[in-house]
C-alpha cells in the first residue's frame, strides 16, 4: 500500500481587520471545500509564527468513534460563519485505512493577535 503523504499550500488568511495575509495550510479536497481558502495573494505579507497570543481562526473537527481531532485554519470569517451556521462533516483519510473517516464539528477558536497599547505616563515628582 503506498504511504499516505501530507500536502500543503500557501493561501490567502484574511483576518478579523480585513487585513490579507498568506498563511501554510493544508491541501486536502475535504477540507479546502469548507475552510475558504483561496490562491495565496502575491506581495501579502506571510502570517507570523503561531502562539498561544497569536493564532488564525480554526475549526477542530472529532471522529466520534476514536476521539482523534482535527485542527482546520479557517481563511475566512464568512467560511467560519458558514462552518458554524451549517457544521459540516469532513471525510479525511487517515494513515492506515483504506476508507474515510467522517469527523464532525465540536468547536471553534477564534483568531487572536497582539494589540498595540499606550504606555502610561506617570508624573515626575520633584
Amino acid at each position: 500500500m503506498a504511504a499516505d503523504q501530507r500536502n500543503f499550500q500557501t493561501f490567502t488568511y484574511v483576518d478579523d481587520d480585513a487585513v490579507t495575509w498568506n498563511k501554510r495550510g493544508a491541501q486536502d479536497a475535504a477540507i479546502n471545500a469548507v475552510d475558504g481558502s483561496t490562491a495565496l495573494t502575491t506581495g501579502a505579507a506571510l502570517w507570523p509564527r503561531e502562539t498561544r497570543r497569536f493564532h488564525t481562526r480554526k475549526a477542530v473537527f472529532q471522529d466520534p468513534t476514536t476521539f482523534r481531532t482535527v485542527r482546520i485554519i479557517v481563511y475566512t470569517a464568512a467560511a467560519l460563519a458558514a462552518i458554524v451556521a451549517t457544521p459540516p462533516t469532513l471525510a479525511l483519510h487517515v494513515a492506515g485505512e483504506t476508507g474515510t473517516v467522517n469527523y464532525t464539528l465540536i468547536e471553534t477558536i477564534a483568531e487572536v493577535k497582539k494589540r498595540g497599547k499606550t504606555a502610561r505616563q506617570l508624573p515626575d515628582h520633584a
